[in-house]
């Protein structure tokens, strides 16, 4: 009984102990805080000295140096001779603020400096998803993005971006806050700030804005490069419905008001202006300030300071250009006014030329509208897909006897561009003539969802149609995926994701992003693959064929065509170094230790010129 007392005192000894402890060592646990909250202090005092000033007309921006694989300038992407109007936020009507707020930060009245919820919610889309797909900072973490950071991502960054956020509300109200971001974000084609956004791409004031064009406007903020109306105008529009919505949620806009900005047809009263732009590569550019966007954010982006070494060989990209501007004027006699090119070596992804028109600058043909991303028929060029496919499950071989001659297939009844047939011919043959009806029969064979199937395993996104059409290139595919896909064949089966990247480095040359031993995926064995490269190779060696490629010594021949000389195709996967180089043949003039490129080309009419 008495041992009982003796055991709680000893339990209760221990528990005092590290009390005991710590005590003993006030003072210097003491002189640690203190020495933790003057650090602090002065870090504070120091960082809030570059907070903007809403009084001083700045456009707080730096510069991304893209420079090739060679560390050559491609373009400083810079704030210079970009468009800025500094307005007060009165000056900028009243429904681009809301707008924007809608798309932005609903809650920005509301919430302090950060807002942990969003910040929370956000932080769960991303790690869930596996990529930047939610933002969660607030306008005033935006401002300080733009203005002060880096676009490195680092714990000790977020911190220093929420003790900013937090010195910039306690020096300034919500309404300068805002006034600020609203004249220095970046809305894309060189508009830093609302006002400019309303001239660059509505030719008139912000404050004459309508609620439509407002929503607009605001729904580029996200990635003004990934939300490019000229190139991605559906996915503005849906953002563009995203902020209407939202405007509505914050009764910005009243529900009726809402229908009529829906039903406004803003794509109709867009006037982009052009820019004095001067880069070597502009529309590669543009994708890569894309990539820039979805790794670190657009606030990272605009706020510049980065230097990026990307895939480009600007020597090809040379190349490439000539070559699309002489196949132009060579085929100028057959209305085509434009072209695009795309190069990239298979056995690393990486993009070594990118053509995106015949001349940036032209805005008789759209010229600031990138090809190379819009989805267009492929034509004969889909046809690799359908015999890979068959040929891979045994379906055929080379010497399987197709049936060249007007077929039905419940209903559809496939022509080639002769209206002609040429009999019962060995698969190999057909390929080689690039005949439509036995494509046809080979994936009726195959079964066309097979065939679908296999070209997205090899890099095709685009959703095709399952319908036999499709096997004659029937289902629009664009220049990026369809060299995605064919550049499988030319790796032996291994697909690498294409990339225009190397290495990104902040302001202090320290690297915040570095690419190194891509990534494979097996979609083809080696012997697969041959199968179709083999094939394609004997097609080279064939004169005078409307086939799959490019033929060495021969003039440049389609691959796929649609409505007449409107639309054709080219691709060239190999190296040749032979006499003067013609057109797109200058591509391969490659050391004998260098990687092939893979080449695909197209050129058209400009629709309604």
């Amino acid at each position: 009984m008495a041992s009982e007392p003796v055991a709680g005192r000893g339990q209760r000894a221990l528990w005092l102990r590290p009390i005991a402890w710590l005590w003993a060592r006030k003072v210097w646990i003491s002189a640690l805080v203190g020495a933790l909250l003057i650090a602090m202090t002065v870090y504070v005092l120091w960082a809030i000295k570059d907070l903007p000033d809403p009084s001083q007309n700045v456009l707080a921006a730096g510069d991304v140096m893209v420079l090739d694989r060679n560390g050559k300038l491609i373009e400083d992407w810079s704030p210079a001779g970009h468009y800025h109007v500094t307005l007060t936020l009165k000056e900028m009507g009243s429904y681009a603020p809301k707008a924007v707020l809608a798309a932005e930060d609903r809650n920005f009245y509301n919430h302090g400096a950060v807002d942990p919820l969003s910040t929370a919610r956000a932080a769960w889309v991303d790690i869930t998803s596996g990529g930047l797909h939610q933002g969660g900072s607030t306008i005033t973490q935006q401002l300080v993005k733009i203005q002060l950071l880096t676009p490195q991502k680092s714990i000790t960054r977020k911190v220093q971006e929420i003790v900013l956020a937090i010195a910039l509300e306690q020096r300034y109200s919500k309404d300068q806050i805002l006034g600020m971001y609203l004249n220095r974000v970046y809305f894309g084609h060189g508009a830093y700030g609302v006002g400019a956004a309303a001239r660059t791409y509505f030719n008139r004031d912000a404050k004459d804005l309508s609620p439509a064009q407002a929503a607009f406007l605001a729904g580029l903020i996200q990635a003004p490069a990934a939300y490019d109306p000229l190139v991605h105008y559906e996915l503005a529009q849906e953002r563009e419905t995203y902020v209407i919505q939202g405007m509505v949620a914050t009764t910005a806009l009243s529900p009726e008001q809402a229908d009529k900005a829906t039903k406004e047809d803003v794509k109709s009263e867009l006037h982009i202006q052009s820019t004095a732009r001067q880069s070597k590569a502009p529309h590669f550019v543009d994708h890569v300030l894309v990539d820039l966007e979805n790794l670190f954010g657009s606030a990272a982006v605009q706020q510049g300071s980065i230097v990026v070494r990307t895939t480009l060989d600007l020597g090809v990209q040379q190349v490439a250009q000539q070559a699309v501007a002489n196949g132009v004027h060579d085929l100028a006699g057959f209305n085509v006014n434009n072209s695009a090119l795309l190069a990239a070596d298979p056995k690393t992804g990486e993009i070594r030329a990118w053509v995106g028109s015949a001349d940036y600058g032209n805005d008789a043909i759209g010229g600031q509208f990138d090809v190379v991303l819009s989805p267009r028929q492929p034509g004969s060029s889909f046809k690799p897909y359908v015999y890979e496919a068959a040929l891979r499950d045994h379906k055929i071989t080379w010497s399987t006897i197709l049936h060249d001659k007007l077929t039905n297939f419940n209903g559809y009844m496939p022509r080639d561009f002769d209206n002609g047939g040429m009999g019962d011919i060995k698969a190999s043959t057909a390929i080689l003539y690039s005949r439509n009806i036995p494509a046809v029969q080979v994936a009726q064979m195959e079964g066309i969802t097979k065939v679908i199937d296999l070209a997205h395993a090899m890099g095709i996104k685009s959703k095709l149609a399952p319908y036999l059409s499709t096997a004659i290139g029937a289902s629009d595919v664009s220049l990026y995926e369809h060299l995605q896909a064919y550049q499988t064949f030319a790796n032996q089966g291994q697909r690498i994701d294409l990339r225009v990247i190397n290495d990104v480095q902040d302001s202090s040359s320290h690297s915040v992003l570095k690419y190194e031993n891509p990534t494979s995926t097996t979609v083809l064995t080696q012997s697969e693959a041959f199968q179709d490269r083999d094939q394609r190779q004997r097609q080279g060696r064939h004169p005078g064929l409307v086939d799959h490629g490019l033929q060495p010594g021969h003039r440049h021949r389609r691959v796929g065509r649609q409505h007449s000389a409107e639309r054709r195709w080219w691709t060239d996967p190999r190296v040749r170094r032979k006499r003067r180089p013609h057109h797109h043949e200058a591509l391969r003039k490659r050391a004998p230790d260098e990687h092939a490129e893979l080449v695909l080309a197209t050129r058209w009419r400009s629709p309604g010129l």
